[in-house]
């Protein structure tokens, strides 16, 4: 039997397939168990990222009795440098992406370091964001503009540029001088 297309994509991608959780602790690689606030069971993928011996650190298929490692995840070119893992559930975990961050590990004697990691169009929506929230708290602590302080009533600089929030916020009208049409077609003769 074929694998599906995704599946491909995520091989040649460095993506993994998603897991259900992800550790927040060290924990002890058999029987089922609470991880991130959620109670495994058989079958479950999970993250093991925080192990006190990071050469256990990988993806894990949990079990009644002993775990063991994800199809996907047992060589040392699926858990290579920047492929990642997607998180569904969890207290503190749920919703993440996963990085592992080690050149070549060989699985079992190596450190597998995992790190939390944003993927680029999720950084640029937190930035974005951000910058909005930003905005909006900076505008609140601006002076309101009244219509008797209008720049047509009042010369002080504060009055002519003074935005009412940061989207209307205007350079003072330069002054314009007038050219004929097609001036500018004649001085390049």
């Amino acid at each position: 039997m074929s694998r599906p297309a995704t599946a491909a994509v995520r091989l040649l991608t460095g993506e993994r397939e998603p897991v259900r959780l992800a550790t927040t602790a060290d924990i002890l690689l058999h029987g089922l168990q609470a991880i991130d606030g959620v109670p495994a069971e058989v079958g479950d993928r999970v993250v093991v990222k925080d192990q006190a011996d990071p050469t256990q650190n990988g993806i894990y298929t949990a079990s009644a009795g002993e775990w063991f490692r994800a199809a996907d995840a047992r060589t040392t070119r699926t858990l290579q440098k920047g492929t990642t893992v997607h998180t569904q559930i969890g207290a503190v975990n749920a919703d993440r992406v996963f990085e592992f961050t080690a050149d070549e590990p060989a699985v079992g004697t190596d450190a597998i370091t995992i790190a939390a990691s944003v993927p680029p169009d999720i950084a640029a929506l937190r930035l974005h964001a951000m910058l909005r929230s930003t905005a909006r708290a900076f505008s609140r602590r601006l002076p309101r503009q009244s219509a008797s302080a209008s720049p047509a009533t009042v010369r002080s600089p504060q009055a002519r540029v003074a935005p009412t929030a940061l989207s209307t916020w205007r350079l003072p009208a330069a002054p314009v001088r007038a050219r004929p049409a097609a001036s500018w077609w004649r001085a390049g003769r």
